[in-house]
C-alpha cells in the first residue's frame, strides 16, 4: 500500500514538473513574439505543442535559421537571440501555431536547455 502511495505521489510530482516546464517554454516564446512580431496586436495563438528536445541542431544550423528569419515578413529586423550556454546539451523545441489576419503560421522555436531564451526559430506559413 505504501509503495502504491509513493508511486502515485511520484507521478504527481513529475506531472507538475512537466507542466511547469511547458508553461516556462510558452512564456519565453510569447515574450519573444511580443517583442519581435511586427503585427503582434493582431496575433492570435491557436496552439502550443508539447515541448521536446533535440541534439541535432549545431551552430551552423542555428546560424542558417537565424539568417533565414531575417527574410520572414512576420518578424521585425534586428532580432536578438539568446546564446546556447552549453552546445553539448540538448535544445528544447516548442512549436506554436498562430494566426495574423487570415494567414496561419506554425513556427518552431529552439530554446536553450534551461528554457531562458530563444536560440533560433524556423517559421512556416501554413496558408
Amino acid at each position: 500500500m505504501k509503495a502504491k502511495a509513493c508511486f502515485t505521489a511520484l507521478c504527481a510530482v513529475l506531472l507538475l514538473a512537466s507542466c511547469g516546464q511547458q508553461h516556462q517554454a510558452e512564456s519565453v516564446v510569447e515574450d519573444f513574439m511580443q517583442q519581435y512580431v511586427k503585427d503582434y496586436g493582431n496575433l492570435r495563438i491557436t496552439e502550443f505543442d508539447d515541448i521536446d528536445s533535440t541534439r541535432y541542431i549545431n551552430d551552423s544550423i542555428i546560424g542558417a535559421m537565424r539568417k533565414a528569419t531575417e527574410s520572414y515578413a512576420v518578424y521585425k529586423p534586428g532580432i536578438e537571440y539568446g546564446e546556447n550556454p552549453d552546445p553539448k546539451k540538448k535544445l528544447k523545441i516548442v512549436r506554436v501555431s498562430y494566426e495574423i489576419g487570415e494567414a496561419t503560421y506554425n513556427d518552431t522555436y529552439y530554446l536553450d536547455n534551461g528554457m531562458q531564451c530563444v536560440v533560433a526559430l524556423k517559421s512556416n506559413k501554413m496558408q
